[in-house]
């Protein structure tokens, strides 16, 4: 069965992939004078730093006679391409060919489709939109993490076999906490749409080895691809969260872990706990996400969370036209 048919069968048809901000890679992977081809969205995206360092990001063949932009090197701050030297700037500007006389006027404004491009706390973002609108809302990120000077303590990734909507959607699931992952009880919780941003403030009873506990979830998802949480309960977590679709059958998942600073041993090895428990959760998951089918009308009953509201704000995220967010805060 190809890929194609299977997300067929599984319901993902009419789930395009969402536009917004979306990981690409770790700031560390794409060094100064470097090129990289990155393979997401059903296409892909070529992505350079200049010697100063900044970012650049554009579609990925060449305008003049098509060759693939990431067989290029960096000159300076330029992209060059491998076939007839064309340079290219983070614009999508032609800054030199080496044995034209002049370069027309049209090419020196843009003729490469470029991709608005930004990094935060080491990881490297882009803006996805399948008709290239310019961005609806700012990246996000984590305050709290500089003016703390919280510290990083693990990165995971994973690549997983489903749509991207099925990873988060999976939070406002709350039934499965207990049945997939041994919570005690269903959980008390608050959720909040407001725009292109959803909170959930979830308070659960844990199993630890010193007894049952009380704990607190406090997550906020700004657009479909990015959501930080913090885990207060045996210790405190602070956790970012980055889903980026490859195709519309696959989504790369990345997780980055901090915890306050100036921990104690004991602490740190409680932390360290923690952190292995929320990654065997989501291994837990990711066997179930990718076998399940997406139901466009699910049967859902008292208790099984917030998921229709969810869908209506995420259906935001497929409405190519449409330029502001039509729904408030609840």
């Amino acid at each position: 069965m190809t890929e194609a048919i299977g997300s067929r069968l599984r319901g993902y048809e009419d789930l395009p992939m969402p536009f917004g901000w979306f990981a690409v890679a770790m700031s560390d992977e794409i060094v100064p004078l470097e090129v990289k081809s990155l393979s997401y969205f059903g296409t892909e995206v070529v992505v350079w730093r200049g010697e100063s360092g900044e970012l650049h990001a554009v579609d990925p063949y060449c305008p003049h006679l098509g060759a693939h932009l990431g067989g290029g090197d960096v000159v300076g701050e330029d992209l060059r391409c491998q076939f007839h030297h064309w340079r290219f700037n983070g614009e999508g500007g032609v800054t030199d060919i080496p044995y034209a006389k002049m370069i027309p006027p049209k090419l020196k404004r843009s003729c490469l489709a470029t991709w608005p491009i930004e990094e935060s706390l080491g990881v490297v973002y882009v803006w996805y939109h399948p008709r290239k609108a310019a961005p609806k809302w700012a990246l996000a990120s984590a305050p709290i993490i500089a003016a703390e000077h919280w510290v990083k303590a693990q990165e995971h990734e994973w690549i997983i076999k489903t749509h991207v909507q099925e990873i988060t959607e999976n939070g406002q699931d709350y039934a499965h906490f207990r049945a997939v992952h041994g919570t005690q009880g269903p959980p008390a919780s608050e959720f909040q749409l407001d725009g292109w941003s959803r909170r959930n403030t979830v308070e659960m009873q844990m199993v630890t080895p010193r007894g049952p506990m009380s704990g607190k979830i406090d997550a906020l998802a700004v657009g479909p691809g990015q959501s930080f949480t913090r885990f207060t309960d045996v210790t405190d977590v602070y956790m970012m969260q980055e889903t980026t679709p490859i195709d519309s059958g696959t989504t790369h998942l990345r997780w980055q872990f901090y915890h306050a600073p100036d921990m104690s041993d004991g602490k740190l090895r409680v932390t360290a706990a923690r952190i292995r428990d929320l990654v065997k959760q989501v291994n837990q998951d990711i066997p179930i996400w990718e076998r399940k089918r997406y139901n466009h009308a699910p049967m859902l009953v008292d208790g099984d969370g917030p998921v229709l509201a969810y869908r209506k704000q995420y259906a935001r995220f497929y409405q190519f036209d449409d330029p502001e967010p039509a729904i408030a805060a609840a």
